[in-house]
């Protein structure tokens, strides 16, 4: 990698004033104390251009969850029927057992797109709707439908005119042709959601106990693939994560219009068939806990293999130059965060990893169907 590309920032001997100068230039949303905190305490050395923005990410509200997490701690997430409560991607309740005495579950996930929908109504309810949906697909289920619960500002105000056709359009434009039906919803106009409206998106889906396919690398994955599936990793959505983080602030909206994902719901419609494809492949043949299989979403690659590696204890190595892209061009900190839609992240034994790539690139045609798409070995853990 081009050193020049990637510069190295040192905070040493830099006043508080000189640190935020420097974070402002390269538009790293930290504070001057989180930056010393990364240089002193966790990397013991200056970090790059790309540390700072991965960090920046990772730490962001919208990922770390840092001030809200003591009262979400709040929430009762066990019980007799709960499969899963907030580890994965999606969470996972019991409702039924058949004949065969196999236990059958609801997998439940909500998702806000609050900031998004302000700036860029359609896109940013469409993507919520695209995310949420991948969400409780990873989990091995069949999605069957989807909610919404909206908030808007004063019924009798253009701008909130505005935000609600792009916002039901949105929903619609990407739930329609993936096929999935909007089950229901609710909405409320205040004055008080002026300029943040709330947009949440819940999504069900249905799979049998044992065949749940999890956000994590096995225990043993050690050596094992990291394949990257979906659209070729562009510059929409980077920084999207940090910015559902900030305070709107209306002088910003233009600026802020990068951070929206841009969404491909008949791409999305062709990966879900696809990979409800491959579960059952992986299913018949006893391999769903020989895996593990994640959405990205905020913090893009970086996070997808962060989390996947580390809940099994792991490590993981990413190789940006094997990561396919919408131009050469893209800065390496936007091919690790950049948050493109339409993407997932499978650990695979290396025995496996063929018959994946065959079944996305060959079998449904990926290339064919978006230009760029792909599944691609990008790194191991």
């Amino acid at each position: 990698m081009d050193p020049a590309l990637n510069p190295t920032v040192d905070f040493t001997g830099k006043s508080p004033s000189e640190i935020r100068a420097i974070l402002e230039q390269y538009r790293i949303p930290l504070t001057p104390e989180e930056a010393l905190q990364v240089q002193t305490e966790m990397l013991h050395r200056p970090p790059t251009l790309t540390e700072l923005v991965l960090f920046s990410i990772e730490g962001s509200e919208h990922c770390s969850y840092k001030s809200s997490r003591p009262h979400l701690k709040q929430f009762i997430t066990e019980g007799p029927h709960v499969v899963l409560g907030a580890k994965e991607d999606a969470g996972v309740v019991a409702v039924a057992t058949d004949r065969e005495g196999h236990r059958w579950c609801v997998v439940i996930s909500h998702e806000s797109h609050n900031h998004p929908s302000q700036i860029v109504p359609y896109e940013g309810a469409a993507t919520g709707v695209g995310g949420n949906v991948r969400d409780v697909l990873c989990m091995g289920a069949e999605v069957i439908g989807v909610s919404d619960s909206l908030r808007f500002g004063a019924v009798d105000t253009p701008k909130t005119l505005w935000i609600h056709s792009g916002v039901v359009e949105g929903i619609a434009g990407y739930g329609n042709p993936l096929g999935i039906p909007n089950i229901g919803g609710d909405l409320y106009y205040d004055e008080g959601y002026n300029d943040n409206c709330l947009v949440t998106i819940v999504t069900l889906g249905i799979v049998r106990e044992d065949r749940i396919i999890h956000s994590y690398a096995p225990p043993d994955a050690d050596g094992y693939d990291l394949i990257l599936v979906g659209k070729p990793t562009d510059n929409s959505g980077f920084g999207g994560a940090s910015f559902a983080s900030l305070e709107l602030e209306e002088e910003k909206k233009e600026q802020n219009k990068g951070a929206v994902q841009e969404p491909n719901a008949f791409l999305e419609r062709h990966l879900v068939q696809a990979t409800g494809d491959l579960f059952r492949y992986l299913q018949e043949n006893d391999l769903c806990s020989r895996v593990g299989f994640k959405d990205l979403g905020a913090g893009g690659i970086a996070c997808a293999s962060v989390e996947l590696a580390d809940a099994a204890g792991l490590g993981a190595e990413v190789q940006l130059d094997k990561v396919h892209r919408s131009m050469e061009t893209l800065h390496p900190s936007i091919l690790l965060c950049a948050e493109t839609q339409e993407r997932f992240m499978w650990v695979s034994p290396p025995e496996l990893t063929p018959r994946i790539l065959k079944h996305y690139n060959d079998r449904f045609d990926l290339p064919g169907v978006a230009n760029g798409a792909e599944a691609r070995v990008v790194g191991t853990i």
